[in-house]
């Protein structure tokens, strides 16, 4: 009997947990593993340490084992990010500080302000004239053209 009235007591205290524990978690709050199948069986990721273990049924029911990664790969990698990060720090702390003082900076000279040369006016004077007189001479050869073209009409009507 006292075996029966434990067993009902662990019954009813794992019963009773799962409810108590959704009443005060927060909603959409993520699992701790996530599964992706594999061939023979299923790779377990820890969400919260990160660490992998492949999944698969055994003669007693389902086993996970550590996979095993390439730590001093990782520890590696991690070092040299860290050192770059540490030199971009630095470089972005020089960037940041101020300019030396006027004084010690040897003084520029002054910037060039004068117009440029007056070749390139004169060569733009000079293509406004040769554009002008090429103007011209198309509008004298159409209107040639068109007088052309009226007399000889004229003609033609007078012999018609």
């Amino acid at each position: 009997m006292r075996n029966s009235t434990l067993a009902l007591a662990v019954l009813l205290a794992c019963a009773a947990s799962p409810a108590s524990a959704q009443d005060g978690a927060p909603p959409n709050v993520p699992s701790r593993y996530s599964f992706n199948r594999v061939d023979d069986g299923f790779l377990r990721l820890d969400n919260q340490t990160g660490q992998i273990a492949f999944c698969s049924p055994h003669a007693v029911g389902w086993a996970c084992q550590a996979v095993p990664e390439d730590r001093a790969a990782l520890e590696k990698e991690i070092a040299r990010l860290q050192g770059e990060v540490a030199s971009l720090k630095s470089e972005i702390a020089a960037l940041r500080e101020p300019p030396p003082p006027a004084d010690l900076t040897p003084p520029r000279p002054p910037a060039d302000l004068t117009p440029p040369t007056t070749e390139k006016s004169e060569d733009a004077t000079k293509l406004r004239e040769d554009l002008e007189r090429a103007r011209a001479a198309f509008e004298n050869a159409w209107r040639r053209l068109v007088e052309m073209i009226l007399n000889f009409q004229k003609d033609m009507m007078r012999k018609g």
